[in-house]
């Protein structure tokens, strides 16, 4: 570098943005300037205290000006409890109430820690920047918690605490009592503000009373390990919600009569209520759902969802009841994974499904069908067919289409192998399926789905195996016609 080179505060400050925490440790030795502008990279990250380690250190490096340092930490993590000594606790309160700009905050353990420093939670709660709360562990502390905090939020997580039961029951907690815990009540201090809600592990009461709270910037709503959510108060509460995702205890597994019989029970009753004359009708904006089958299914909703995402793979059991929540969502947007039901099944396949009302939206589709044993022998060629004139009648623009052979005529096992495996794999006869799969001409396909589709610009369609013999063709989309893919992009490709 020649002499006298002079380099501006822009040009010394991205070079502290674009350090590492060492190498920024480093120039906050040099000189005055980067005292202050390596700090703020430092602490711009997320800052863990996990252990009495962390918080020596945090300590040590936030001291020089009476911790004034703390101003620029965005993002808190608290993952450990304290018995700490008071002068450390004095200092470490001090800390807190100097993070004026503190816009995150996440409680890993937050019963423990509220109970073993509630002078610190009282330092958090007394802050005004926060936008974003996470609290994992939550109970009646969290609770309190909430009533004194004093910043408006935007974003919450809340995870009430594990227990192999109930914990609210095992509060010795009545309907009455659960009620005012319900999100809905909880946060109704944040009515104005709050966008986005994470509920985990609150267990629903079987009688609610008709919540008053409205919050009419709440857009985000997901609800997990809730058994048999009640679908009326979230809708009376967030009437301009965009986004669901929801994830019971029993969305992922309902094979026995009895958990059906429920399910059915609990769906109409979200539906009538609803429904009902002096219900709260049902959402208007709804975007998108990501969840199981069997949880929009309990949930019950008569709305339409631009985008229907579901996370779990479906069989045979799911197709009926995947007709008749698609007759109410109509969604234009589908990613669907399952097994060869999906071709197979006698009366609810989804070529029939696809020729149903509640299909009739669909321009994107993702689809990804494993082929099983127990469809060994079916005609893959002629149920693809049957599926390309499907698709023939609906206004498809954009379409993922993945069959994969999962046909294995060896056992897994450890002790075969490898040579082995191909050894047996290549002597074994092919099942129908494969067969089939084998011979069936996705070229044909790929140009009558064409031909019948002239609004369809974007369109992948993999075939894998069977045993090798992988196939991929595609039609590239057309700039001026590519459809727009609103929400995350990670909805319209396979998982």
């Amino acid at each position: 570098m020649p002499r006298g080179l002079a380099l501006n505060f822009d040009i010394l400050r991205e070079i502290a943005w674009s350090s590492d925490r060492q190498t920024c440790a480093t120039l906050i030795r040099s000189c005055r300037f980067f005292y202050q502008e390596a700090a703020k990279r430092i602490l711009h990250d997320p800052v863990n205290l996990s252990n009495d380690s962390d918080m020596v250190k945090l300590l040590r490096f936030l001291q020089p000006d009476h911790y004034a340092r703390a101003r620029y930490v965005r993002t808190l993590r608290l993952n450990v409890t304290w018995r700490l000594p008071r002068q450390d606790q004095r200092a470490l309160e001090d800390i807190i109430a100097q993070m004026t700009q503190l816009k995150h905050l996440r409680i890993d353990r937050g019963e423990d820690f509220l109970k073993s420093s509630p002078s610190l939670g009282n330092a958090l709660a007394n802050l005004t920047s926060l936008r974003q709360l996470d609290v994992f562990y939550a109970g009646s502390l969290t609770c309190n918690f909430f009533k004194a905090m004093k910043s408006d939020l935007v974003s919450i997580s809340l995870h009430w605490m594990d227990s192999k039961e109930d914990w609210f029951a095992e509060q010795g907690m009545d309907d009455e009592k659960w009620s005012p815990i319900h999100p809905v009540p909880l946060l109704a201090k944040w009515c104005s503000s709050l966008e986005e809600l994470n509920c985990k592990r609150w267990y629903i009461a079987s009688k609610l009373p008709t919540f008053t709270e409205v919050y009419p910037s709440m857009h985000r709503l997901k609800v997990e390990h809730d058994d048999f959510p009640l679908a009326a108060p979230y809708i009376r509460a967030y009437p301009n919600l965009a986004r669901l995702s929801v994830s019971t205890n029993y969305g992922s597994d309902l094979r026995y009569p009895e958990d059906r019989q429920r399910l059915h029970e609990h769906r109409s009753r979200n539906i009538r209520d609803q429904e009902a004359e002096d219900g709260p009708g049902t959402w208007q904006h709804l975007e998108e759902y990501v969840g199981s089958l069997a949880d929009l299914e309990i949930f019950g909703l008569t709305c339409h969802i631009s985008r229907v995402m579901f996370s779990t793979e479906l069989s045979d059991r799911h197709l009926e009841p995947l007709s008749a929540v698609l007759a109410y969502a109509k969604p234009t947007h589908l990613n669907v994974e399952g097994d060869s039901a999906l071709l197979a099944h006698s009366s609810h396949s989804l070529p029939v499904i696809l020729r149903e009302s509640g299909s009739s939206r669909l321009e994107s589709l993702v689809l990804r069908i494993c082929l099983c044993e127990e469809h060994k022998e079916l005609d893959v060629g002629a149920a693809l067919n049957a599926l390309a004139s499907a698709l023939a009648q609906l206004p498809l623009r954009r379409l993922r289409l993945r069959v994969v052979s999962c046909l294995d005529p060896v056992p897994s096992a450890r002790w075969i192998s490898i040579r082995h495996r191909v050894y047996e794999t290549r002597k074994t006869p092919f099942a129908h399926a494969e067969n089939t799969l084998r011979d069936w001409d996705v070229d044909v396909f790929m140009h009558e789905l064409r031909d019948a589709l002239p609004s369809l610009t974007d369109a992948k369609v993999d075939i894998i195996g069977p045993r090798g013999g992988d196939r991929r063709r595609e039609i590239v989309p057309e700039h001026a016609h590519r459809f727009i893919m609103s929400g995350d992009t990670r909805l319209y490709e396979f998982r």
